[in-house]
């Protein structure tokens, strides 16, 4: 830890970020005290259920106002996450990870590089259904950002108080419950770059009731994301940058093999069989003839492993950087006091996004077509064959690279079927929640008593681009329709054209459900006087029911539809929890005090737990505090995790280091696990808050975590890389045909341990300055360690890389889907000025240098560190009318190179990271009737 701190030190982010700190950055706690001068009411903070004067607490809460979302100038939920500094990409999911891959429009938030999965998100202290696709985490664009008033972000583990999935931390969104009047607002942004990527968003919330006995708030809210393509961005347009890449998706027209005999022992044995690579085999009469391009591929540099040239498919030019998004929202807040000891309380939120994705055309070849079941059950040949009679048949190709064993045989050839147009995707997302519940004194002890029904639903379909797997494969080996894989254009016309309409497919693809109802309990008061004033407790009940049900359309169900993956199995179950919950707080002294919790949950199919936490906080002065936490923490298995049938499938794409095969995609085994554990987790933090003046505060929280059974899905690629490395974990998870890698089991395992350790530095100011005022926040974190070690014993760390030292990826710690990096460091800084009706705001949002994956000549590559600027400026000189006009990125920060190494459609940027709207200008009005 010492070299590690010491090293942080000598960087020069870390001066310039002390310089700010002590200069002129203030912390959270300044507010907190500023609180406790106004106003004496006891309020309840997330991470404890003990009401409290103070704010600042004995764990690290961050707390985002209304007021500062408004001037960040973030369109979306996602988009203000994404600035928290205790945020990862590394198991977080944005919109833009959904390009090829089947997010169904989720996106989702990541604390400290943990994982969505081990981050809780709350809407007014109450949990939401998990994503149906998922069934674990929550989709962060259903929330309302135009209904927020603030954001309470927890970073810290708090399964002894919320239970399961809060190991990393807990995202609480507050939303607005004491409001008079009636609120229009609506915004416009746009990059300043050709293109898509706009967005326009409109909300009116309208406040009623006395804000005393009875107050309502209800809101409505509207966004929509504009397409923005990858060829609107020179950084996206090719997948060919060398010599850090080059694409090499499935190719139209390259030869795999003969066929003779009857499947499945239909290889040609005197051709050496097939290979599992989009270049493996015998090569493409276009490459040997330069043309290529006449087929909308291009010619790979390599030579396939049989020293035949082939071409391949750049896919770029084909993929969505930031999908068309649709989001419609709806909440409500009310409360009714029926006496002073009894009040009603409530609350409903139902959001609707519908999310369209476009990218590339569906490769089709004979190692995707051996897993379709409808193929097999039909007795069809799995693979698009030429035949000796057809006049296309490369006869002197084949006799020119003296392959002249496979003239006269059937020969299984790889397609990109153009014939339908490239894939588009249409998912939509509904989500909904309804709280009803009363509070209120009893004996001089508070009680709460509310029951919630939470429900989210996905619709996925399909709109072109999809077909039938089975009647194309039919249609082409119908010998008299004499296919020609290299036709001009790489697509069929005439009769064959008419002909393979009969085999697309538009429709429905995954409906799904997860369904949550609770019912919780919550008494609270004061214990015995204590030295330093009056002990108190907190105790609670809940009962939960959990349902998950998927219903994939026939078609998905099968396997057979092109591009969609393997077969998809149906999920039905349901879990019960029942939980209980204790707290204590006890002031020691004056300037000393204890807090205690621990929680029991019981599930019906994982057995039970119990977390404890205790915590300690101690001010000796007004000026200094310090803080502890000590705590345990558990992740419960998914039912998503438990219960998806396993099923085969095609895997994603990845290297074979020991062949030097690039972008396979064999058969994949996965699916979920019955037998698998809790994650179990133990954590702690240390931390301190300097406040010299009312105004001005510093603080520091170092943190630590030690998460055990790690439940996680290795991808592909990791899986052969630490096969071939002989890491004795993975020896089970690859089937080899001869030494190529023939099946992967990608399934749902305990795969290890994590550590991570780090801390978080962050502070405010608020200082008149001249006849104006001056606000600096500062929020930034260090992350010290990441390391995650395999069942097999390998460790893999994992702060600022993607890859290990000898460049394959580093073990993942949950989905295959949503992985990014965890930064070494990140903060953002922001300095707002006011003077009289005008506001103006400057932001840095700093990144530093991590490492990508290495280049094609396995050099390693890096992305330097780097900052992005954003400027705001307000103004409330005309009654009831607040203006805002902003720029995100407003120096136009382009991209570096960035090689990845997991499965990214989207080649030439790292898409966690980076926006690739780039500049981005906006603005923003609000009228406010009374």
């Amino acid at each position: 830890m010492r070299t590690e701190t010491q090293r942080f030190r000598r960087t020069v982010v870390s001066r310039a970020a002390i310089t700010a700190l002590w200069g002129t950055a203030a912390l959270m706690a300044s507010q907190g005290t500023l609180a406790q001068q106004t106003s004496l009411e006891r309020v309840e903070i997330t991470g404890s259920s003990i009401r409290r004067v103070d704010a600042e607490t004995a764990l690290p809460v961050q707390i985002i106002s209304r007021d500062e979302i408004q001037r960040s100038g973030v369109q979306s939920t996602e988009e203000l996450l994404n600035t928290i500094s205790a945020a990862s990409t590394g198991g977080g999911i944005t919109n833009s990870t959904g390009a090829g891959l089947s997010t169904y429009g989720q996106s989702s938030v990541s604390l400290r590089g943990l994982g969505s999965q081990r981050t809780l998100v709350l809407v007014n202290g109450r949990r939401l259904a998990p994503f149906a696709a998922d069934g674990t985490a929550i989709n962060v664009n259903a929330i309302p950002l135009a209904a927020v008033e603030r954001v309470e972000v927890l970073k810290d583990g708090a399964s002894s108080l919320y239970g399961s999935d809060a190991m990393a931390g807990v995202v609480n969104f507050i939303l607005r419950k004491s409001f008079q009047g009636i609120e229009l607002s609506a915004g416009y942004g746009t990059p300043t770059h050709k293109g898509g990527g706009q967005n326009y968003n409109a909300s009116v919330t309208g406040g009623f009731g006395d804000g005393e006995k009875f107050s309502a708030v209800l809101s409505a809210a509207y966004e929509q994301d504009k397409l923005l393509k990858a060829t609107d961005r020179w950084f996206s347009a090719t997948g060919n940058r060398l010599p850090y890449f080059v694409a090499g998706a499935t190719g139209q027209g390259n030869i795999e093999g003969a066929i003779t005999g009857t499947y499945p022992n239909d290889r040609d044995q005197t051709g050496a069989g097939f290979g599992t690579s989009p270049g493996t085999g015998y090569g493409n009469p276009n490459a040997l003839a330069n043309t290529c391009a006449a087929i909308q591929m291009f010619k790979n540099p390599t030579n396939t492993t049989k020293g035949a040239p082939y071409c391949a498919f750049d896919s770029n030019a084909f993929v969505g950087l930031v999908p068309d998004r649709k989001l419609i929202n709806l909440s409500g807040n009310l409360s009714f006091k029926i006496s002073p000891a009894v009040e009603v309380f409530g609350d409903v939120l139902w959001s609707k996004s519908t999310v369209d994705q476009s990218f590339q055309a569906s490769p089709l070849r004979r190692s995707f077509l051996t897993t379709d079941n409808a193929i097999l059950d039909a007795g069809v040949e799995p693979a698009l064959l030429i035949y000796p009679s057809n006049p296309n048949y490369p006869t002197a190709y084949l006799t020119q690279m003296g392959f002249t064993n496979l003239i006269g045989k059937p020969l299984a050839i790889t397609s990109r079927v153009f014939d339908f147009g490239g894939r588009q995707n249409s998912d939509e997302a509904k989500q909904w929640r309804g709280t009803v519940g009363v509070k209120g004194t009893i004996a001089n002890q508070e009680y709460e008593l509310a029951a919630s029904s939470n429900k989210n639903e996905i619709a996925g379909k399909v709109t072109g681009g999809y077909f039938s797997q089975l009647k194309y494969t039919q249609i082409i080996n119908d010998p008299a329709n004499n296919w020609n894989p290299w036709a001009p254009g790489g697509f069929q016309t005439g009769a064959l054209a008419t002909a393979l309409k009969a085999a697309e497919y538009k429709g429905p693809t995954l409906n799904a459900e997860s369904k949550t109802t609770a019912f919780d309990a919550t008494l609270r008061g004061d214990l015995f006087p204590a030295p330093g004033g009056t002990a108190q407790y907190a105790v609670g009940a809940q009962v939960q029911k959990l349902t998950l049900t998927t219903s994939p359309s026939p078609a998905l169900g099968t396997g057979d539809i092109a591009g969609l993956g393997g077969s998809v199995p149906p999920v039905d179950r349901d879990r019960r929890i029942t939980s209980f919950f204790a707290e204590v707080n006890v002031p020691v002294m004056k300037n000393l005090e204890l807090n205690g919790s621990m929680r029991h949950d019981k599930y019906n199919d994982v057995g039970g737990s119990t977390t404890y936490k205790a915590n300690a906080r101690y001010q000796p002065s007004q000026a200094l505090l310090f803080r502890g936490s000590y705590g345990t923490g558990f992740r419960a298995p998914s039912l998503f995790d438990l219960w998806t049938p396993q099923t085969l499938g095609t895997s994603e794409q990845f290297n074979d280091p020991a062949t030097g095969q690039t972008n396979l995609q064999v058969n994949a085994i996965g699916g979920g696990n019955p037998n698998v554990k809790p994650e179990k987790s133990k954590q702690w933090s240390l931390g301190m808050v300097l406040s010299p003046t009312n105004n001005v505060s510093v603080g520091f929280d170092w943190f630590n975590y030690r998460i055990t059974n790690i439940l996680a899905t290795p991808s592909a690629q990791e899986i052969v890389s630490h096969f071939r490395a002989g890491d004795p974990a993975y020896q089970s998870l690859v089937v080899l045909a001869g030494n190529d890698v023939d099946t992967v089991k990608e399934i749902i395992s305990n795969v290890g341990s994590a550590s991570v350790t780090g801390f978080d530095i962050f502070g405010n100011l608020r200082q008149p300055l001249a006849v104006g005022r001056l606000d600096v926040a500062f929020n930034g974190t260090y992350m010290n360690r990441f390391d995650v070690t395999s069942p097999g014993g390998d460790v893999s760390h994992e702060v600022g890389t993607i890859v290990q030292p000898d460049g394959s990826p580093v073990i993942s710690t949950g989905p295959v889907t949503g992985q990014g990096v965890v930064l070494r460091w990140k903060h953002s800084l922001t300095f707002a000025y006011t003077l009289n009706q005008w506001t103006a705001a400057l932001t840095q949002h700093y990144n530093s240098r991590y490492r990508g994956g290495d280049d094609l000549n396995g050099n390693p590559t890096y992305i330097g560190a780097y900052s992005i600027f954003d400027v705001s400026l307000g103004y409330s000189g005309i009654q009831n009318l607040n203006l805002v006009l902003g720029a995100k990125n407003v120096f136009d920060k382009q991209p570096p190179i960035y090689v990845f190494v997991s499965n990214q459609f989207q080649a030439g940027y790292d898409i966690a990271q980076y926006d690739p709207r780039g500049r981005f200008v906006y603005v923003k009005a609000t009228y406010r009737f009374k």
